[in-house]
């Protein structure tokens, strides 16, 4: 079957219908329901973080400062920053992300996105 010409918008308007029909079957019917996995990861993923900062805020407050290894660096006189090493938390914090992002990558590359 050939491009029809839409001589008349009748015509025109039965091919658009004919179109639109293919569209309306693709997808499955179904009710609305609650994705409970879904919940469980948003929820986990919160609490995970929520916890991490905690612990890092914690962690970052009870730790002593070493000796300054540099010097105290101060802005207009009312501000003042002490550069020093990393500590392991944000270490392994950041080994953490680096990994879940290698993690994700990868899988979207072998599986392609699933969502």
């Amino acid at each position: 079957m050939g491009m029809p010409r839409g001589d008349s918008p009748a015509k025109a308007h039965q091919y658009y219908e004919y179109l639109q029909s293919h569209q309306q079957t693709m997808q499955v019917p179904a009710t609305w329901h609650v994705r409970w996995l879904d919940l469980a990861w948003l929820w986990g993923f919160l609490i995970a973080l929520a916890l991490i900062i905690i612990l890092w805020l914690w962690q970052y407050r009870s730790t002593r400062q070493r000796a300054a290894l540099y010097p105290v660096d101060q802005f207009g006189g009312y501000t003042s920053e002490l550069a020093g090493p990393a500590t392991l938390f944000f270490v392994l914090f950041c080994v953490i992300i680096a990994a879940w992002a290698v993690v994700l990558i990868v899988g979207h590359l072998i599986w392609g996105q699933k969502f």
